[in-house]
């Protein structure tokens, strides 16, 4: 009865976030020496999802795919990199993943790779972001 059980649990399936060998999820201290002072650009099925500019002190600016900025700041929750730019739909949460020295990343709860984004650019431009109209 026992290596009929142990043959069973070997037939199920292995459901992990890193499904290639090579492939591994970022911890918060090599995401944060990726990204301090420097400016990621995203893309997803080959259009461009967004960028953000990171500071010190885990700070950030978004820019989104309509061009549009938001301050925000970013903590490790768990083995994610979460997100807070003062929305209601905050904080978002995202794994990010380095395979062959390309990153990625995909939104927590997502069980497949067919939402990543990908980091297409890295650099320390920072991002055209205007301030508020000013009246006269």
């Amino acid at each position: 009865m026992r290596k009929t059980l142990l043959a069973l649990f070997c037939l199920l399936p292995v459901t992990s976030y890193a499904q290639d060998s090579d492939e591994r999820i970022l911890s918060m201290s090599e995401f944060q020496r990726l990204s301090e002072g420097k400016t990621m650009y995203f893309s997803q099925d080959g259009f461009f999802f967004g960028a953000e500019q990171f500071y010190t002190r885990r700070r950030s600016l978004w820019q989104n795919s309509a061009r549009e900025c938001l301050d925000g700041e970013w903590y490790p929750s768990a083995d994610y990199i979460c997100f807070n730019y003062g929305l209601e739909s905050d904080p978002s949460c995202w794994h990010f993943f380095e395979k062959n020295g390309n990153y990625y990343a995909r939104a927590e709860g997502s069980t497949s790779s067919d939402f990543d984004i990908f980091m297409y650019n890295l650099d320390t431009k920072p991002l055209d972001c205007k301030g508020p109209d000013v009246g006269a």
